[in-house]
């Protein structure tokens, strides 16, 4: 615990507050930008604050003038808070990867000179971190990456070196070299680019023919106003070997399973209406941090130029078999990779699991879901630092953020989940699949501990059930419970007079404080209600009345995703 605290205990102090003008939203008072009062209808969030958009009135001469109110939606201030903690995470993990890469270097450099070899003629990379955003709209994620994150924060080696923010509506723009100007961030800084999102990142390619390593960037931001999949190809190009994607995709009722032609085109697999959905969502990327949250995921991934790691891809990849009349599930990978002598790793095509077209469980039909990422949804050692920054004595060091206690609740979920364990059940939707009353959910996974199997929550579901036990073992608890609690009109019975694949008796394990293993702190609440009613996405924002159409043409017609060159 001493030792990680180390790393944040080495940051300078941060500036104050009030000297980056952090203020609730939607205040009148003065703020951190010149000592200048807020104009009214501006909006404020951490160190950053949005200028109102000029009505079409004021830019007529002798118009009537006014001001027009900025499209703002208080639902994603959690987005932008979570998204400077992992960055600066982040910052400090590449830091120390690049120092060590620079050790090896000069020592292999010192070994060619003892030889008599003269030492390759090689400049050391700048230090800091080059961030992209593809769809800045106003600017206030880049403003805030900026004034909380940039130079003067903390040391150069941790913190953003260089921001280029783009858009591609030219109102947009212009508003936001407004905004920026009334923060006070030099274009030095922040680079305003009013391009294609895509065009931009294929001129920066990373590698390939014709590539711009020199021009790639350690970190790409996408937070579309839907769906994110325009962009990824273009993304993944443009970003340096073990740089960072973040990942935003709002169109939840495609990633949920209503539309699963429309998910297969957009994202390469067919996502099932099932309680896992929200899951299976995060599971169509390889992240390091998965987020479900509110009515959008985020994900956080490195990408890495490593042929050994493609090697495995099918091992990590599974398509899934759900009962159409059931909760029951199972996880079939497409490939096998398996160790030899704890070193060469072997692949071979991955045996059938599944059990045929009928649920074993019900008799009802199977469907297929898929394909999906079917390795671990994070990096165990990555939330654990990133849990580490949000203790109490560590906030001060990123003063912007508001959302902690949310931020900290979440990812000490996360930090519970079993990483190894594909996709989850429902406790309620079992129970209320076969008509019977609730069962304990403490009861329920302390009894699959005892019985030697893996048994944990997701983090977006509180009354999930994410383990590794077979569904007949977790259909012959609810067999046990419905011994216990005889249910009125079974709409499956002959499931229920199955017999057990458990040796009887078995017996119902107390549950207790142990039960549920955890290195944390029992007050910290991980799961929090919405602040107030209809926390969700609002209408996407129209500026100069053309974008959505001419951002859907450039990058192939997906008019929703495109829609977020004009969101904030």
């Amino acid at each position: 615990k001493r030792r990680r605290r180390s790393a944040w205990r080495g940051l300078p102090p941060p500036p104050s507050a009030l000297a980056h003008g952090m203020a609730e939203v939607g205040g009148s008072s003065g703020s951190g930008t010149g000592g200048k009062a807020a104009p009214e209808g501006a909006i404020r969030e951490g160190f950053a604050e949005v200028l109102p958009i000029p009505k079409p009135a004021d830019k007529r001469e002798g118009g009537a003038g006014g001001r027009a109110e900025v499209f703002y939606n208080p639902a994603q201030v959690f987005n932008r808070d979570l998204s400077v903690l992992v960055l600066s995470v982040f910052a400090r993990r590449r830091a120390a990867e690049v120092a060590e890469a620079e050790e090896r270097r000069r020592q292999k450099a010192e070994r060619a000179e003892a030889a008599g070899r003269p030492p390759s003629a090689r400049v050391a990379p700048e230090p800091g971190l080059v961030l992209f955003e593809a769809l800045a709209a106003t600017g206030i994620r880049s403003i805030r990456y900026a004034k909380e994150l940039g130079p003067g924060t903390r040391p150069a080696a941790v913190g953003l070196r260089h921001i280029v923010a783009n858009d591609l509506e030219p109102s947009a723009v212009a508003h936001m070299r407004r905004n920026l100007e009334h923060n006070g961030v030099p274009s030095s800084l922040v680079e305003v680019s009013c391009a294609d999102a895509n065009g931009h990142m294929y001129g920066r390619r990373a590698r390939g023919p014709g590539s711009h390593p020199d021009l790639a960037y350690d970190v790409i931001d996408l937070d579309p106003y839907g769906s994110c999949s325009p962009f990824l190809d273009a993304a993944v190009q443009a970003v340096v070997d073990g740089g960072l994607l973040c990942i935003t995709s709002t169109d939840m009722p495609v990633l949920a399973g209503n539309n699963p032609e429309t998910c297969f085109a957009r994202y390469g697999g067919t996502a099932l209406k099932a309680g896992y959905m929200h899951e299976m969502a995060l599971r169509l990327a390889q992240p390091i941090l998965s987020c479900s949250i509110d009515f959008y995921v985020r994900v956080f991934v490195r990408i890495f130029d490593a042929p050994a790691r493609v090697k495995r891809l099918a091992s990590k990849t599974a398509v899934v078999h759900q009962c159409v009349q059931c909760e029951s599930f199972s996880v079939q990978p497409l490939g096998e990779a398996t160790t030899e002598d704890g070193k060469t790793e072997k692949f071979k095509p991955a045996r059938v699991i599944v059990p045929g077209e009928t649920c074993p469980e019900c008799g009802g039909r199977m469907k297929l879901g898929g394909p999906f990422h079917s390795g671990p949804m994070f990096d165990p050692g990555f939330v654990e630092q990133c849990v580490e920054a949000c203790e109490e004595e560590n906030r001060d060091q990123l003063p912007g953020v508001t959302s902690w206690r949310k931020i900290h609740g979440m990812l000490t979920a996360i930090s519970e989940e079993h990483p190894d364990v594909v996709l989850h059940y429902k406790l309620p939707q079992l129970c209320r699949g076969l008509k019977l009353p609730p069962v304990p959910l403490r009861q329920f996974r302390s009894t699959l501990r005892a019985l030697g199997f893996k048994a944990s929550h997701f983090h977006r579901e509180p009354e999930a059930v994410k383990t590794d036990a077979p569904n007949a073992v977790v259909y012959d608890l609810m067999r046990l419970w419905a011994e216990e609690n005889p249910p009125q009109n079974c709409p499956m019975p002959e499931l229920l007079k199955k017999g057990f694949t458990l040796k009887r008796p078995v017996e119902w394990t107390s549950a207790s404080a142990s039960d549920e293993v955890t290195a944390r702190p029992t007050k910290i609440a991980r799961f929090l209600p919405n602040p107030e009613a209809n926390w969700g996405p609002k209408r996407a924002a129209k500026m100069g009345g053309t974008a959505t159409a001419d951002a859907a043409q450039s990058v192939g017609g997906d008019a929703a995703a495109a829609a977020g060159a004009a969101a904030a």
